[in-house]
């Protein structure tokens, strides 16, 4: 069986912080996210919308995965925490990601779920992925 990729883009988001520290984010046309919590200070950072985006990808990829192998596990629930490096550059150095489902597999069968989710997940996959950056014109 062939394997194939859809070819896809994402964006352009855009995003800015400004005065009290408050990000915004144009999350998809006509559509703008404001995030805030009780202080400035303890508002949520870029990392941490990073590690939920693997949380959400990894719940969504093993979703799919359990589709593909016919298993009903119910609902995917996926707690995601990351550890930052302790060189230079600054960066998250590892990742640890917990999944709960409502119907637990065999061992086997998860641990070919995890193995497809893992192969699917475009946030995981692109994590040491080039980030090319210019200033705008």
């Amino acid at each position: 069986m062939a394997i194939r990729i859809k070819a896809k883009t994402y964006g352009p988001f855009t995003t800015a912080i400004g005065p009290g520290k408050v990000i915004h984010v144009d999350t998809a046309p006509k559509q703008t996210v404001a995030i805030t919590s009780p202080s400035a200070e303890e508002a949520g950072s870029p990392v941490d919308f990073m590690i939920s985006a693997l949380g959400a990808c990894l719940a969504l990829s093993f979703h799919h995965a359990a589709q593909e192998m016919k298993i009903d596990v119910g609902q995917v629930s996926v707690q995601v925490s990351g550890t930052k490096a302790e060189d230079l550059p600054d960066r998250i150095g590892s990742y640890d990601a917990t999944v709960s489902l409502d119907t637990m597999p065999g061992e086997e069968e998860g641990k070919e779920l995890i193995k497809r989710a893992k192969a699917r997940c475009t946030v995981s996959n692109s994590l040491n992925g080039t980030v090319n950056m210019k200033m705008a014109v």
